[in-house]
């Protein structure tokens, strides 16, 4: 089978199986699954299904040419992988990585019998451990109590994306474990997908799916208590960390109740997501940069220390081929005529755009950045960000590349509001 079929499969048996919790029916793959094998395929019947819905399934399948024997394969996949039961709690993982681990070993301990038929909450799986909920419950706290004031906030945000890998990590150990436990019990069975010339089994891109949704989501989260941290209103950091711990807890609840249903939900959340990932991640790493480097020069002295003669600058609007608040490159062309920005990213093809050579750029000091103002061909001006990294170099810098050079008169003062004036 191929991997769209295989996806498109995959999502109608979700979507099928969510449908069918909401409305109270049988699951229809626990009726079926286990009376049909490759002998009796083509008698497979959608019995269970109201006759709209059936409908609607059968015409999407003969739309995209499935066959009963995909159906049957794809859905026995999804039931021996337990996909729901992994997919569906990364949402709220996601949205409070620490917190969310302690929820699942919390209902894996302490929840109702009807529950414990899953593969991530099942008797047999690390989750059940009292030390790892006391231990998890220790950290939630730790992590927690920093993002309630806006004095202790960035320490928080500096350690979010340690949080995340960890859980990522701890997740994946926990994937690797419950599997062998299956395998060790005969209980399940390596199903492969083949992508091209390339085969994977589900159990890894299972894995792999869980690692980008956890980031994708987390990314976008992260962004949002950033905007919330630089609002100047005293408690709304406080009520930002307790709606995201509330969101997180009706979310397990969901999973606990129903996993298709948390599955759809995530995949929801995911799409919606993936869509605005992109803007924000330019952002994301702007806001970082902005925030980190000045620290990290001060604790570690070789990193205030240029090495070449080049900045690393982020334009504060739409300039040339380049969004806002891109991650580029300025510096001299090879022959001395000019400036030219790239994209500083190794992973993809760098795009390229020139700063005429008889409008010198004007490098000017601020206050929670440095500015260079460029102009190009077309007479378009640009104001071009970058962080106080190289603070104690920064005039022998501006004479390397040959940019004008001006030291602010009056320093910025003020409180967040202008910081996030700053940050716009």
């Amino acid at each position: 089978m191929t991997g769209q079929r295989f996806g498109w499969v995959v999502l109608a048996i979700l979507l099928t199986g969510s449908m069918s919790t909401v409305s109270g029916m049988q699951d229809l793959s626990g009726k079926t699954r286990s009376s049909i094998d490759s002998s009796n395929v083509d008698s497979f019947e959608l019995d269970s299904l109201d006759p709209e819905q059936a409908d609607r399934m059968t015409r999407a399948l003969e739309t995209e040419a499935f066959d009963t024997k995909d159906i049957v394969a794809t859905s026995g996949w999804v039931e021996s992988a337990h996909i729901t039961d992994w997919l569906g709690p990364l949402a709220p993982v996601a949205l409070s990585p620490f917190f969310g681990i302690t929820c699942l070993s919390g209902l894996a301990l302490w929840g109702p019998d009807w529950i414990r038929d899953n593969a991530v909450l099942s008797a047999a799986g690390p989750l059940k451990n009292p030390m790892l909920f006391y231990a998890f419950l220790g950290l939630t706290i730790l992590t927690s109590v920093p993002r309630f004031t806006k004095v202790s906030k960035p320490f928080a945000q500096a350690v979010d994306r340690l949080e995340t890998y960890s859980v990522i990590v701890i997740l994946l150990v926990v994937k690797v474990i419950s599997s062998m436990n299956a395998e060790d019990s005969g209980a399940t069975q390596v199903a492969m997908v083949q992508l091209g010339v390339v085969s994977f089994s589900v159990d890894t891109l299972l894995a792999i799916a869980m690692v980008v949704n956890v980031l994708v989501i987390n990314s976008v989260k992260f962004f949002f208590e950033f905007l919330v941290w630089l609002t100047p209103v005293p408690f709304l950091d406080a009520c930002f960390e307790v709606l995201n711990k509330s969101l997180c807890a009706g979310l397990m609840a969901i999973y606990a109740f129903s996993p298709s249903i948390a599955t759809l939900i995530n995949l929801m959340v995911l799409i919606v997501a993936a869509i605005v990932l992109r803007w924000i991640s330019r952002r994301v790493r702007f806001y970082r940069t902005m925030v980190l480097d000045p620290i990290l020069a001060r604790c570690w002295r070789e990193f205030g220390i240029p090495k070449r003669p080049e900045l690393i600058v982020f334009p504060k609007e739409r300039f040339g081929p380049f969004a806002a608040k891109s991650r580029l490159k300025l510096v001299r062309q090879s022959d001395g005529d000019g400036w030219v920005l790239s994209e500083a990213n190794w992973w993809r093809r760098q795009q390229s755009h020139n700063v005429v050579p008889k409008l010198q750029p004007k490098l000017s000091r601020g206050w929670v950045m440095h500015r260079v103002e460029v102009s190009d061909a077309a007479g378009e001006t640009c104001t071009l960000c970058f962080s106080r990294r190289y603070d104690a170099h920064l005039p022998k810098l501006a004479q390397e590349l040959k940019l004008r050079f001006e030291e602010e008169s009056t320093a910025v003062k003020g409180n967040l509001g202008q910081l996030a004036g700053e940050f716009a």
